[in-house]
């Protein structure tokens, strides 16, 4: 059946069974006939699209992604797709959230650009707010299951979400927009396309946007700029071409200060509302927060918390003066220091060759990077005699990054060495990476092709944690510390280098080779594709700075020799550092997929995938040389996916029943080993094997031409089958059998309504996402919300305006009151810590096209 009729307003009707599409140049190649851009002539309604192909997914074109809130991460678009879940963290998409698909955390999906992953090199997270700007994204589609044959992941085991940027326009032309919304939101945009500039068709498109706006709580704000570029240069008649792209995006970003259950237990109690105390929760006793309205409003208006970041705030220490300077209690919950700027970018390269009839050959390149911290500030004892008794406390950290310096440094240069001195103390992550993947296809005949791969990926991370001064109120003078050198404003050591809490170098390298076959039978009515992929991991650590037990995230980083460090009984204690020490990992990945026409409208559709996750490469760090109880190392995590459905395709109705089952060997989760002479690490930990099975189903409907609805329900059911146990030992670390997976709901369902009457369209979407746990042993969960978001648009074409109108969006139109994100946790009396949801946002949109 090719025949396949787009239907829903603004999301996917789509359950797709479980085989991944990562969208290369050779896999659009290869799905060319029914994977195409909105913009060419295939049927779509609004933006939608539905291929019936053995690698299925759910496609989303610029028609909607236009409608949602100018600026919105991509990954809130897809959120109406069965079976996906992401929260985000302020209504703009500028702060980041968190991402799941059928169970598996943001971390397990692969997220790729023109192909091109932009997952994390060293622990695999998402970035959601660092992505494209969406003008820019000709379609997205998403993935359940495994990823495809040429992708370079490390940790796709659980599906793949990619976008593919604008193809350039053969006619010149420009677009711009401006919005403007609640906070004090102001967001510009322009567009220009060159359209054909030479005789042998070279074209090109270049933008920029800039957004600027304050936190819906606090006294932060978040500043964004982007800047992109695309040359297409097509090669003959044909469907050869190679394109060069160029993408950067800046983020100056304050961040939240959210409360613990702690802080939500204190809070209420002024008001005269009781939470179960820490020890009275327990996976017997588990406990669902779920606050009314006023209670909610009660903990967020709480502008005296310590989940609050301060606006100002004053150091002693930077005037400096005789005597004893403190800022014990100065500018350690302040916004100034809570920031997470990053600098992203990456070249890309595209293309495809036509050898002969039957061979082609394409290439997709790229180099990318990332420099970005978390902020934060510490405290520093300029001598071990500044550390007196009533200031013992700095003590140890001043022992940690004085580097020897027994009679003192004069951190704020006011001539003394008695001081408490706050300093600007981020993690820095600076990552260049390079990725290639060649295709070779060749095709015997209408019915039956074959296609070789081969992918290398290496990334260089380079880990480290400047320590530098701040200002009289507390400001950094540079957002990423110390990082590019000295200056006047650096904190030193004895032998003059930056003060650093890690040190740490890191490679992360694939090589895969994959091989795929398509076939058609029976008339075309059976679709076959068999492939297998074989990746090759290998990790290269180097730690310059000795471990620290108990602290998986900092170090000792020193100008001391080994003999000084072994002649303190406290760092004589620490793990040694080494240089290029190896962890290497591989496995043989199949997968399978079908699509059969029973009949018109009907067909049936089934995957078997498997999918691989490898530890993530900052993990590594915290099995070496720490003095613990003896842990076993953390091994990959594997997955077998299968997926089962039918699909009815029509002019009016177009519906689709998905059933899933995924079965995990290894599942990784993170949890808490006691060490040798007390105190405890955070460490991953193989949790055995884990079951999860689910139906996604939808029901898309167009009854006229300018009314289409759409409705959509997931079902998630997952177990682990086992506790968190020491392999060695046998000891149970954490109790997890029989617990549900953190942080994904079990039901979710949601729809949206579009209605069209020119010059002016309205659409409504809602979504209800289920309750969730936040510990792993089921004992405290966040209660389930509802979230309705509105657009509506004013075409001014009548007025002979082309792509040009007025636009309104309202995101949680209802003022839902509800936590989203969920930092999750082993169990409740670690105080996890929650998100507010962003309340109401109006935002105000013209667009103009020229």
């Amino acid at each position: 059946m090719r025949n396949n009729l787009f239907l829903g307003a603004a999301a996917v009707a789509l359950m797709a069974p479980a085989s991944a599409f990562a969208q290369s140049t050779a896999t659009a190649e290869v799905e060319n006939d029914i994977v195409v851009s909105g913009t060419r002539a295939q049927p779509n309604i609004n933006g939608i699209q539905s291929p019936d192909t053995p690698k299925a997914k759910a496609v989303i074109t610029q028609e909607l992604i236009e409608r949602r809130t100018p600026g919105q991460t991509i990954l809130d678009t897809i959120n109406l797709v069965p079976g996906v879940s992401f929260t985000n963290s302020d209504p703009y998409g500028g702060s980041g959230g968190q991402l799941r698909i059928r169970g598996f955390s943001g971390d397990r999906v692969s997220l790729t650009f023109d192909g091109i992953p932009l997952n994390d090199s060293g622990n695999y997270s998402i970035y959601s707010n660092q992505q494209l700007d969406p003008e820019l994204i000709e379609q997205v589609n998403v993935n359940f299951g495994a990823t495809d044959v040429d992708s370079p992941t490390a940790s796709a085991s659980g599906g793949t979400v990619n976008y593919r940027s604008l193809t350039p326009t053969d006619q010149i032309g420009a677009v711009g927009a401006f919005s403007h919304g609640t906070n004090d939101m102001n967001r510009a945009f322009v567009l220009l396309n060159t359209g054909t500039l030479t005789s042998f068709g070279t074209k090109a498109w270049v933008s920029a946007s800039t957004q600027r706006y304050d936190q819906f709580r606090g006294f932060g704000k978040i500043d964004k700029q982007q800047f992109n570029g695309k040359i297409y240069q097509p090669i003959g008649s044909g469907r050869d071409f190679i394109s060069v792209a160029a993408h950067y995006n800046q983020n100056r970003n304050s961040s939240y200060s959210n409360p613990t259950i702690g802080n939500i237990r204190t809070r209420l109690a002024t008001g005269g509302t009781t939470i179960p105390a820490a020890t009275t929760i327990t996976p017997a006793t588990p406990y669902t927060l779920d606050l009314s309205n006023s209670q909610y409003d009660y903990v967020f208006d709480d502008t005296s918390s310590t989940y609050l970041y301060d606006y100002t705030c004053n150091l002693a220490s930077a005037n400096g003066g005789a005597g004893q300077q403190s800022d014990r209690n100065a500018c350690g919950n302040v916004r100034t220091t809570a920031i997470n700027p990053s600098n992203t970018g990456n070249v890309r390269v595209n293309s495809r060759f036509g050898i002969t009839d039957k061979l082609t050959f394409t290439f997709d390149g790229a180099y990318s990077f990332t420099r970005a911290n978390g902020g934060g500030s510490a405290l520093f004892a300029e001598s071990n005699a500044a550390a007196t008794a009533a200031n013992g406390t700095y003590a140890q950290q001043y022992q940690r990054v004085g580097a020897g310096i027994a009679a003192g440094a004069d951190l704020n240069g006011d001539g003394d060495t008695s001081d408490l001195v706050r300093v600007y103390w981020p993690s820095n992550t600076r990552t260049q990476r390079f990725t290639a993947i060649a295709n070779l296809r060749y095709e015997f005949d209408s019915h039956n092709a074959v296609r070789l791969a081969y992918t290398w990926d290496r990334a260089r991370h380079r880990q480290t944690g400047e320590a530098s001064r701040l200002d009289v109120t507390g400001q950094p003078f540079e957002v990423f510390s110390a990082l590019d050198g000295e200056g006047q404003y650096a904190i030193e050591d004895a032998a003059g280098n930056v003060l650093n809490k890690r040190n740490r170098l890191s490679y992360a390298i694939l090589h895969q080779i994959s091989g795929e076959y398509r076939g058609t039978f029976f008339e075309d009515k059976l679709d076959v594709t068999l492939g297998v992929r074989a990746p090759f991991f290998r990790r290269n650590l180097t730690n310059n700075c000795y471990t620290i037990a108990g602290n998986s995230s900092d170090a000792y980083c020193t100008s001391q020799t080994a003999a000084q460090v072994a002649a303190n009984a406290t760092t004589a204690a620490f793990g040694l550092p080494y240089k290029n020490r190896i962890k290497a990992y591989d496995a043989v990945l199949p997968n399978v997929g079908f699509t059969y026409s029973i009949f018109d409208h009907l067909s049936t559709f089934g995957s078997y995938a498997k999918g691989v996750s490898v530890p993530k490469t900052d993990n590594l760090y915290s099995f070496d040389d720490v003095k613990i109880a003896p842990v076993a190392e953390v091994q990959p995590e594997k997955t077998d996916s299968f997926d089962l459905g039918l699909r009815y395709s029509s002019r009016i109705i177009q519906a689709q029943v998905a059933a899933w089952y995924i079965s995990y060997k290894n599942r990784i989760i993170s949890s808490t080993v006691q060490l040798e002479g007390g105190g405890t690490q955070s460490l991953d930990r193989n949790v055995g094997k884990v079951e999860s099975k689910g139906i996604d189903a939808s029901l898309g409907i167009q009854p006229i031409k300018h009314v289409s609805l759409y409705g959509f329900v997931s079902y998630l059911d997952s177990e682990l089958k086992n506790d968190a146990t020491n392999p060695l030992t046998g000891e149970v670390l954490v109790a997890t059998k029989g617990k549900f997976v953190v942080e994904t709901p079990e039901w979710q369902y949601g729809g949206r309504a579009q209605v069209s009457f020119d010059p002016v369209s309205v659409g409504a979407q809602v979504k209800h996402t289920g309750s969730r746990w936040i510990t792993d042993v089921n004992d405290l969960r966040a209660a389930g919300y509802t979230v309705v978001d509105l657009d509506a648009r004013l075409d001014l074409k009548m007025f002979g305006l082309d792509n040009t109108f007025f636009q309104l969006n309202v995101s949680n139109l209802l003022k839902e009151r509800y936590f989203g994100n969920l930092s999750t946790n082993t169990i409740a009396s670690n105080n996890p810590r929650l998100t507010f949801g962003a309340p109401r946002t109006f935002i105000g949109s013209v667009h103009f096209g020229f």
